[in-house]
């Protein structure tokens, strides 16, 4: 069959990200034996035109969109995607008589919502490499597609659902087609080369949706098949910037530590950056990173003190953190902290006792604080707000609704987090990420790849405050 699949993701900011999800799918749609063409919309200014285009020149019997976010998550500076896939559908019907479905991150923490907003009928959640080539295939032979894994389907008003079936071999897949992604672009706008080391989530933090993902079973790519697709990535497009896209890199240590000895081994010139938590990072996980290339970590602690640490749901310790610091310090490589303020039974003394336990730890290069936990369904702050009556069981939460600590509840929410980063100028709270001036000056570092582009927050953190 013919298939065209849109990336439908056109936010820049903090950077451009690449499509890795949808590349892969043109790889296992491809390895199936269909015809794929690809359209990426991140860089469109008006995205009806290539559409229009691509579907006058490639007739295709099938439209899938890989929808990557349905909003930005930030309870402060709130903004939406959804509304723009609709204009896309819109886009497509006026030009087509495809059938379209769609899939990828954010359809599946909302699948349902989002296909009857949409107003399509098939929506694929979790990983699609295995799905969609057997949805095709049985469309293209008329068969019944209704026990196809991880569907949601539409008949006769009704939604059916299959539960998604994981990929237990990562290594069996087809290599993403890293040559549909215009990297020259992706990296003017601050973007990697991103690259997938396992899936699946074995934390259980209250909020994340990673396990809905990807499921909870870690599956592992080996070390020297991760490391193959690099040096061809380097050698085939000259891209050495990578992004390590697993939930936590550095989980379980021994995979990761696998990873970068491969990337020593073979003398490999590179950089990259990751996702990481203070689980099991120490003094040779740090030294192998740094010797490896890594340019910088983002560590994702949400809280700091016990009582948050538990509420959250974490699986990690305040002395963990203390560990990582250190090696982190140690080994001199950049670091990033990412707070998520608002959780179950916080109040504003664990605001100032986190700041305190951070600065006795010593300096991150910076502290990004953000207020407020986004709520999806199937995850344990889901059931909590129903609990509480943030949310009743018929609540729509495909536009965002959060969960606060019924004790920060006042006027003087925001202020009070903007005046807690104020102290230290290492911290940044939202508002300061909604400045032009600050939007100006991380394009400018991305245009020109200083990475990471947060490492020297502090020498303008001057400057934003001069801007309150």
């Amino acid at each position: 069959m013919k298939v065209l699949l849109i990336s439908t993701n056109f936010e820049k900011t903090p950077f451009a990200v690449a499509p890795l999800g949808a590349v892969c799918m043109v790889s296992a749609l491809k390895a199936a034996g269909h015809d794929v063409a690809f359209l990426d919309l991140c860089f469109s200014r008006y995205q009806a035109y290539p559409i229009q285009r691509q579907l006058k020149k490639f007739k295709p019997d099938i439209v899938a969109l890989s929808i990557r976010n349905l909003d930005n998550c930030s309870f402060i500076t709130p903004k939406s995607y959804f509304q723009n896939d609709k204009k896309i559908v819109a886009s497509i019907r006026q030009n087509s008589d495809a059938t379209i479905v769609i899939g990828g991150s954010g359809v599946t923490v909302s699948p349902q919502e989002l296909a009857e907003y949409l107003g399509v009928e098939y929506a694929f959640v979790s990983e699609g490499e295995k799905s969609l080539p057997a949805f095709l295939e049985a469309l293209d032979k008329k068969k019944p597609v209704d026990r196809i894994p991880g569907l949601w389907m539409k008949q006769e008003n009704r939604w059916k659902y299959n539960p998604p079936d994981f990929v237990g071999d990562l290594d069996g897949l087809p290599s993403p087609a890293y040559h549909q992604i215009n990297y020259r672009k992706y990296f003017s706008h601050g973007g990697f080369v991103a690259i997938q080391t396992k899936r699946g989530c074995s934390f259980k933090c209250i909020y994340c949706t990673y396990r809905i993902l990807e499921g909870g079973r870690l599956r592992f790519r080996s070390p020297g098949g991760c490391v193959d697709e690099m040096e061809k990535i380097v050698k085939d497009t000259g891209a050495s910037d990578f992004f390590f896209t697993d939930g936590v890199f550095n989980w379980p240590p021994h995979h990761a530590l696998s990873i970068c000895q491969e990337i020593i081994r073979r003398k490999l010139k590179i950089r990259w950056l990751a996702y990481c938590n203070p689980s099991g990072f120490d003094d040779e996980l740090a030294s192998a990173f740094k010797a490896s290339g890594c340019a910088g970590i983002e560590l994702g602690l949400d809280a700091v003190t016990e009582k948050m640490l538990i509420s959250m749901g974490k699986g990690f310790s305040r002395n963990d953190i203390k560990i990582a610091y250190q090696s982190l310090l140690k080994s001199k490589i950049p670091f990033a902290v990412f707070l998520l303020l608002g959780g179950p039974n916080e109040n504003y003394k664990d605001w100032a006792e986190t700041q305190k336990i951070l600065n006795d730890f010593g300096k991150a290069n910076a502290v990004f604080a953000s207020l407020g936990i986004r709520i999806y369904k199937d995850t344990p702050v889901y059931d909590l707000a129903l609990c509480e009556g943030v949310i009743a069981k018929d609540t729509n939460i495909l536009a965002p609704v959060y969960y606060l600590s019924p004790q920060l509840q006042n006027k003087d929410l925001v202020h009070r987090l903007d005046t807690l980063a104020r102290q230290e100028p290492t911290w940044s709270s939202p508002l300061d990420w909604d400045k032009l001036s600050v939007r100006v000056i991380q394009k400018i570092l991305g245009r020109f790849r200083k990475i990471p582009s947060w490492e020297n927050i502090e020498g303008y953190g001057a400057h934003m405050r001069r801007q309150k």
